[in-house]
């Protein structure tokens, strides 16, 4: 620990004496961060996907906050840019994630989209860089949220906690927003889908002054419509709006605000039951909607943030940046969860239903320098800053007036149609606050002209204070807090040749925890260690990359759900337990880029299995398995125009206990390995129009994407068609 503040120490020394000279250096030319730096201000960015018809990113930051390529990144790193985004329709984050090799997009029910990579949940997730703490909320809107406003999205897998403290063990995912532009660009979509669906999109940017010293952007996204899901439907809207000035030629302001609203009727709560109360499975239709046709989980966030850029002359910058968030969702929820349907009648099930209200704002303030420096006669880059980010939280609860009926009279003629309570009855109440103060520093040396290294740390506090009010429980406040977290980092590079290169890093893990046992007691954080080794390459003419890496997990105190409720805890609760010595080994393989010059592709398989100190298999609900593959050709003479793709999905055999009657002992339910394909296709007629023909779950696959959550199941979605219109001005 003593090594690690003081690399904290000479970092900051090495920082304060490099700005400091800042105003006296003469203008020089710096290699590739001038490079960079210039490309930035003539309104180029080497990190934005928009505008290059490639599947490979140049560059990425979300690791270290360092502007590096893949290649120069010592963790597996993947960028969903715009180009594939639109190629394949990928709508909200979701739809990006499920593109994404070593991930897996998971479902509670309508409203709760989860992510995991690694067999673990992502938690960490960052706007522009910044960095956004997860709120214990019911709701998780970020996965629903619209892509439009985004110009790519880094997914890093792996712990990374140097930028947000958290050094979760899955990945870390980086949403990118769209910038302006100096030169004028506009364009509008609409496109209907399976379902009765309908989008209009535009997007609008440029110059707000003739000389392009003042520049915003403009976008919005609007679409609504049916499911697949009986009596289900759902209607997002998304804005947001961004304007930046040049306030030098040295200095950027920017100041921007977003908006999503999501407006869904026919919501459920959990899955559907995977057994009839006479112990065999049920198998019901995949459009099953357990819900009434009123139940609902409206969610809606907002943003507003500011960032202000400044280059020194000897190409250091600084940037200031403030991110206000707020997440609110007012559900009314009414949905079969409880019992098991008779197979004969189909009765036996009774609703969850209740009215929640939660309402969550979050600020978080980055300051950081970052640039090169010189010492033993060769250049090296660093960069030190600091987080803030303090959350705040209200909660309420509310049950019914008694005239609403809790029974199901079957599930083979429910319809969904059934009179809505009024909600007038406060059954629980909580205030919330989570505190997170961080300073992080990083450096990459460059020994030799082949040998880069990495060095890191993250010294954060953290706080969280909790007062409830539970009808069932009483009133109770819990704190908790940890100060002086040290998350330190690691990685080597070195160049075989121009072409390859191999790498090494080492990062630790520290999670608060949220969930409780079976006694009522929040867990401990997770605490633990990640290391990974690979090889990189750069290929047909560095225009592909690719990725073979092998990782290590080790982790105490990792949670596990069980089959146990909590004692004393909220109604349907579920009791998680504490493992020691678990270990994750797995390894990943990745392809992304241009095969050639009119095809792209990205492709990924990753295994991992993880196991207790018994050597038990543990997190089996997670695939050892997963395939990723996404391609599209751009035909050229006689047919040159058009655009043919597909995508993989492929992920091996998930089970996990479920107890199953009529005796209700735990037995393994297993969801057997699928096989998922998507199809694309599309025509550009003119300079400006463009129509696009998409479709998912080409074979209409049946499956759980889900299985254990209240003992039940989620089915993945059906096959969809998608067809748009888009028109460039």
């Amino acid at each position: 620990m003593k090594q690690v503040f003081t690399l904290s120490a000479i970092a900051a020394a090495l920082m304060v004496s490099a700005v400091s000279q800042a105003e006296e250096a003469e203008p020089m030319q710096l290699d590739a961060v001038q490079v960079s730096a210039e490309k930035e201000q003539e309104g180029g960015d080497i990190l934005q996907s928009e505008g290059r018809d490639s599947y490979a990113p140049e560059a990425t930051n979300t690791a270290t906050g360092l502007t590096l390529t893949p290649r120069e990144t010592p963790q597996s790193v993947t960028v969903i840019g715009r180009q594939q985004m639109d190629d394949f329709a990928l709508d909200s984050v979701a739809d990006v994630m499920k593109r994404t090799p070593g991930v897996r997009v998971y479902t509670n029910d309508t409203e709760r989209v989860r992510l995991s990579a690694r067999g673990f949940d992502v938690e960490n997730y960052l706007y522009d860089g910044m960095p956004s703490m997860r709120s214990s909320g019911l709701g998780s809107p970020i996965n629903l949220t619209d892509t439009y406003i985004y110009d790519r999205i880094e997914v890093l897998r792996g712990a990374s906690g140097l930028l947000n403290g958290i050094g979760n063990p899955s990945a870390t995912v980086n949403l990118v927003r769209k910038k302006p532009t100096k030169e004028f660009q506009a364009s509008a979509g609409l496109g209907f889908s399976s379902y009765d669906r309908t989008r209009i999109e535009g997007d609008v940017s440029g110059a707000l002054y003739d000389d392009g010293a003042v520049r915003g952007r403009f976008v919005a996204a609007h679409e609504e419509g049916e499911t697949y899901l009986d009596h289900y439907e759902n209607e997002k809207s998304t804005f947001y709006g961004v304007v930046e000035a040049d306030l030098s030629q040295n200095t950027v302001l920017s100041v921007g605000a977003e908006q999503m609203e999501y407006d869904p009727m026919g919501s459920t709560w959990g899955g559907v039951p995977l057994f009839f109360s006479n112990g065999n499975e049920a198998d019901l239709p995949r459009s099953f909607n357990p819900a009434t046709d009123w139940s609902s989980w409206a969610q809606d966030t907002s943003a507003v943030f500011t960032e202000l850029n400044h280059r020194f002359a000897n190409g250091w910058e600084t940037r200031f940046a403030y991110t206000q968030r707020e997440k609110n969702y007012d559900a009314y929820l009414a949905s079969a969860g409880s019992g098991l349907p008779d197979e004969q009648t189909g009765a036996g099930m009774g609703f969850w239903i209740g009215r929640y209200v939660d309402e969550q704002t979050q600020d978080t303030i980055d300051l950081y320098a970052k640039g090169p420096f010189e010492l033993g006669g060769r250049q090296h880059e660093l960069i030190v800053g600091a987080t803030n980010t303090k959350n705040e939280g209200e909660y309420f609860g509310y049950g019914q007036d008694g005239s609403f009926d809790t029974t199901l009279p079957s599930i083979y003629t429910w319809d969904g149609n059934r009179a809505q309570p009024a909600f007038n009855a406060q059954t629980a109440e909580e205030y919330s606050e989570i505190k997170q103060t961080g300073f992080y520093a990083t450096t990459r040396l460059n020994p030799t002209d082949d040998l880069n290294v990495i060095l890191g740390s993250r010294v954060f506090d953290w706080e969280s204070s909790r007062n409830v009010v539970m009808s069932w429980q009483g009133a109770y406040q819990e704190d908790f807090d940890e100060s002086g977290v040290v998350v330190p980092y690691m990685g080597v590079i070195y160049d075989i040749d121009d072409s390859h290169s191999i790498y090494g890093s080492f990062t630790s893990i520290f999670q608060p925890q949220t969930v409780r046992d079976v006694n009522n007691t929040i867990l401990d954080p997770e605490e633990g260690n990640s290391y990974e080794f690979g090889l990189k390459s750069e290929l047909n003419d560095w225009n592909i990359d690719t990725t073979l890496a092998l990782f290590q997990i080790e982790q105490d105190n990792l949670a596990e759900a069980t089959n146990q409720p909590i004692v004393g805890g909220p109604p349907n609760s579920v009791a998680y337990r504490a493992i020691d010595g678990a270990v994750t080994k797995g390894f990943e393989a990745q392809l992304a880029g241009k095969i050639t010059e009119n095809w792209r592709m990205t492709a990924g398989y990753t295994h991992r299995t993880t196991r207790d100190s018994n050597q038990q298999l543990i997190n089996t609900v997670e695939p050892e398995d997963m395939v990723r593959l996404s391609s599209s050709y751009d035909f050229s003479d006689e047919l040159k125009g058009l655009t043919v793709g597909g995508g993989i999905s492929w992920q091996g055999q998930t089970y996990t206990d479920i107890n199953r009657p009529p005796s209700n002992n735990p037995e393994r339910f297993t969801q057997d390995e699928y096989f998922l394909l998507d199809a694309m296709a599309s025509y550009q007629f003119t300079d400006n129009l463009t129509l696009g023909f998409n479709v998912s779950n080409l074979t209409d696959e049946k499956y759980f994407d889900n299985l254990g959550f209240y003992n039940g199941g989620y089915y993945g979605a059906a096959r969809e068609y998608k067809l748009k219109a888009t028109y460039d001005f």
